[in-house]
């Protein structure tokens, strides 16, 4: 006998809806990166510089929401989180100030846009 959870059970209402977008700000670099949550593998990409690609999901009610994303660009690469549903200090939601979290990568490293103080946040270095 095999159980699991119905739809009806883990879905949730818009106002638990969230988007991440992420941003190539690298000079005329194209940005690779693959993204996934526990149950959300959303494949290997490529962004043109200038580009930017969003996706949406809504938080669990079970378990705490994470995507995590890797990226890369010529020899540099970062790894890290880019939503994270948890307590204030490690929420990046809270972080994003609002729904939408947006990263921003630039030559320096990864910027976090907060839109209630209107400010971008470097959050990550590039690893070699």
């Amino acid at each position: 006998m095999a159980f699991g959870l119905s739809t009806s059970f883990t879905s949730t209402p818009n106002s638990l809806k969230r988007f991440v977008r992420i941003v190539n700000h690298l000079n005329n670099k194209p940005l690779g990166y693959h993204c996934k949550s526990l149950f959300d593998d959303l494949g290997l990409r490529t962004l043109q510089p200038n580009q930017e690609w969003e996706f949406s999901f809504h938080l669990s009610l079970i378990i705490v929401t994470e995507f995590e994303c890797h990226f890369w660009y010529q020899n540099f690469k970062a790894h890290f989180d880019v939503y994270h549903a948890g307590d204030i200090t490690g929420d990046i939601g809270y972080q994003c100030g609002g729904d939408h979290c947006i990263w921003t990568a630039q030559k320096d490293g990864f910027y976090l846009y907060n839109i209630k103080s209107n400010l971008n946040v470097k959050m990550h270095d590039w690893n070699l």
